[in-house]
C-alpha cells in the first residue's frame, strides 16, 4: 500500500524530537499546564493522532488511563519502544469504529486537524472526537495558524509574490492549502466556524507556544534560568485574546454537548 503524505513527512521528520527542542518544550509544558486544569484523577482519555505519545507517556506518568490512536506506523514504533505498556492503536481521525460512543471524559486531538485540508474533512475527525466524547465532556483541539505561515514561509523565505500571483494565497492574505498539501492553516474566524459546524461549545482558547517558534535560536541561546521563566511567560499569557492568533498553534477547548 502506498504511503500517504502525512507518513512520508513523519518518516522524515522526527515529531519525538521536535516536543524535545525548545520551542516545542514551551508548546508540550503550556498545553500540559492546561490539561492539567481540567482533568480529573479517574478520568479515560484519548490521545488522537498521539504522534509518538510525548502527551500520553506524560499522563499515563501522571495515572491516568489513556488510549491512543495513531496513523503513522513509525510513529506508533517509536512510542511503544519509549512506553511498551502503552495501548496505542493505528487508526484515522475522521474514521474510529473500533472506539465506542460516549468513551473518553476528554479527548485529545492535538495533530491531526494541522493535515485535514478544508473545513469537510476537519469536521470529519471534529465529529467523530464528538462521538467518541462523553456528553459534558471536553475535546482539545490543536489548529496551525495562518499568520505565522505567511510570516515564517511567506514573507521570511521571499514566496509571497508567487504565491499571491497564483491564489496559494488570497487578497487578505488566507492561505489556500490544495487537497494534496500536507498542512492547512486558519485564522480564529474558521475556527469559530467549525465549532458552530460541529455543534461544539468552546471553554477556552489558548497559545500553547506564543513567539516560541520565531524565536528558535534566542530560545537556544537563553541560560537555564531565562528559558523557566519564558515557559511560566507564555502560560500566563496563552490565553490572552490579543495574542492567541499570532503564535504557530493554537488550541481550542470545546465541550461536547449534554
Amino acid at each position: 500500500m502506498a504511503l500517504s503524505n502525512i507518513e512520508k513527512h513523519y518518516n522524515k521528520h522526527p515529531e519525538d524530537l521536535r516536543l524535545q527542542r525548545r520551542h516545542g518544550i514551551v508548546e508540550f509544558e503550556t498545553t500540559m499546564h492546561h490539561l492539567r486544569r481540567f482533568l480529573k484523577s479517574d478520568y479515560f482519555l484519548l490521545d488522537i493522532g498521539a504522534g509518538t505519545g510525548r502527551y500520553t507517556s506524560a499522563l499515563m506518568a501522571e495515572g491516568y488511563r489513556v488510549k491512543a490512536v495513531e496513523l503513522v506506523r513509525r510513529n506508533i514504533e517509536v512510542f511503544l519502544k519509549r512506553e511498551p505498556t502503552a495501548d496505542v492503536v493505528q487508526g484515522d481521525a475522521r474514521d474510529m469504529p473500533f472506539i465506542p460512543t460516549a468513551t473518553a471524559d476528554v479527548t485529545l486531538l492535538l495533530g491531526p486537524l494541522y493535515h485535514l485540508i478544508g473545513d469537510e474533512e476537519k469536521l470529519k475527525a471534529l465529529n467523530e472526537a464528538k462521538r467518541v466524547t462523553k456528553p459534558g465532556g471536553l475535546i482539545f483541539v490543536a489548529y496551525l495558524m495562518n499568520e505565522y505561515s505567511i510570516l515564517s514561509y511567506c514573507f521570511d523565505e521571499d514566496r509571497i509574490v508567487g504565491l499571491l500571483e497564483r491564489g496559494a494565497v488570497d487578497k487578505d492574505f488566507h492561505i489556500q492549502a490544495q487537497a494534496d498539501e500536507l498542512y492547512d492553516y486558519v485564522r480564529i474566524d474558521d475556527i469559530n466556524r467549525l465549532d458552530e459546524s460541529a455543534g461544539l461549545d468552546r471553554v477556552t482558547i489558548f497559545s500553547p507556544d506564543g513567539a516560541s517558534d520565531y524565536m528558535r535560536t534566542r530560545l537556544n541561546r537563553m541560560s537555564d534560568e531565562t528559558f523557566a521563566r519564558f515557559i511560566e511567560y507564555q502560560k500566563v499569557i496563552s490565553e490572552r485574546s490579543d495574542l492567541i492568533g499570532a503564535g504557530s498553534h493554537v488550541v481550542d477547548v470545546v465541550r461536547v454537548p449534554e
